[in-house]
């Protein structure tokens, strides 16, 4: 029986009641997540996991940048290797074009750049007045890794995996916004979340499956689209994000690195339009696809009703994805306001209803907030720009059609 087509509700669920077992005593209890809102401390735990695993460690990479932190992510597993620990990489190759645009312009894993790459990397270089050179550099841990018999590294294949997520042991996980790199750990404002306890990971094992439906009744489930599992351009987590925000009543915090989706954009403006207090923190300038945003903010800032929103622009790239509704139910993850991540890209996001936690989730905002400048008047921004990168994502999403229609009819 399909579990992706349950109707979606424009009201937000009740706080949760912990199941009980026979004996009264809460069964498989819920245990607050720790979110990260810095870089550095976020990485101290993913080591201080990498370190601990005795068996298995997983991990979903979307970018793996070959600098100081991706090499040393890269040799901590490679010492869990040799201690017998199995270790399995899902690193997706279309992440590579903004590797060689950004940071160090290396990749751990992509050496060779192949055409279709080196012309969205000049695209992207142009736009952004980047240069330098795309000569890649061998990589001693990406060979070690790649050759090590306890290690599986599958990176030669465009999975449209946007996804950043840890498994350790089939015990804990850390999931968030946060790809491995210099930029991620030291500067860019970003969030992880750690998740401790057998039953969540086999939660999360289950949604990507669509063994279970979501279920916002539950005080922790996860918010998920699958190519594999749902298909191209069908994405449940849409509907169910929409719906939270649809549901908002009194406020909306929300942290998004790349905006430009209308259905996500119109939703905003509704809930400011019927009173609902939105705070949205976002990048000055960022990295890339910057003239959407800022587009994105000026309609926004235009049809907005009411002072009852503020937009605030980070001087730092602002890379987190987190919406914060009523100051109770949580949405955190990899998914932006984009439609590269609903529908195209295969995302993770996790969803908590739980005032605790979403009081944790909206200081970490108002913290990045207090660094950051409020918008008092529309952007400007460049019309060929903005156009570029419209028809940057159009052509993004029409190569992950046909991708997806190769993989369908491949033998």
């Amino acid at each position: 029986m399909s579990t992706q087509h349950q109707p979606v509700s424009n009201s937000l669920p009740s706080e949760p009641t912990p199941p009980l077992d026979a004996a009264g005593h809460a069964a498989n209890a819920y245990r607050k997540p720790t979110i990260y809102a810095d870089g550095t401390e976020a990485y101290t735990r993913i080591f201080a996991h990498i370190a601990a695993a005795q068996h298995t460690i997983e991990v979903r990479a979307f970018v793996w940048r070959d600098d100081d932190t991706g090499r040393a992510v890269a040799r901590a597993l490679l010492a869990a290797a040799e201690r017998g620990v199995k270790v399995s990489v899902y690193k997706d190759r279309v992440a590579a074009s903004y590797e060689y645009h950004g940071g160090t312009r290396q990749s751990l894993f992509h050496k060779r750049i192949g055409f279709d790459q080196r012309l969205q990397t000049w695209v992207l270089d142009r736009a952004y007045s980047v240069r330098g050179s795309l000569a890649q550099r061998p990589s001693v841990e990406a060979i070690a890794l790649l050759s090590h018999p306890n290690v599986q590294v599958e990176h030669a294949r465009k999975r449209f995996d946007h996804a950043k997520v840890w498994v350790f042991d089939d015990q804990a996980l850390m999931l968030g916004g946060m790809g491995i790199g210099d930029d991620h750990r030291h500067r860019w404002v970003d969030f992880m979340v750690e998740l401790q306890g057998a039953p969540v990971v086999q939660r999360l094992r289950q949604r990507l499956a669509a063994q279970a439906a979501f279920d916002p009744a539950r005080p922790l489930d996860f918010l998920a689209h699958s190519r594999g599992t749902h298909g191209l351009h069908h994405c449940p987590m849409l509907e169910q994000r929409l719906a939270l925000i649809n549901a908002a009543t009194s406020s909306l915090h929300i942290a998004m690195a790349y905006l430009g989706d209308a259905r996500f954009t119109e939703a905003l403006l509704a809930a400011v339009n019927r009173g609902v207090s939105v705070s949205l923190i976002t990048s000055a300038r960022a990295d890339v696809m910057g003239h959407i945003n800022r587009a994105t903010c000026n309609k926004l800032f235009a049809h907005a009703q009411s002072d009852r929103l503020q937009i605030f622009v980070h001087p730092q790239m602002v890379h987190a994805k987190a919406i914060v509704i009523d100051e109770r139910i949580c949405d955190i993850g990899s998914a932006n306001f984009t439609p590269l991540s609903h529908g195209v890209y295969d995302e993770v996001n996790l969803y908590v209803n739980d005032p605790a936690f979403a009081q944790d989730l909206v200081q970490a905002m108002q913290l990045r907030a207090a660094e950051a400048t409020r918008l008092s008047r529309r952007f400007t921004t460049a019309k060929a720009a903005l156009l570029l990168e419209r028809a940057v994502v159009a052509y993004m999403s029409r190569r992950a059609a046909k991708r997806h229609r190769q993989t369908l009819l491949a033998p």
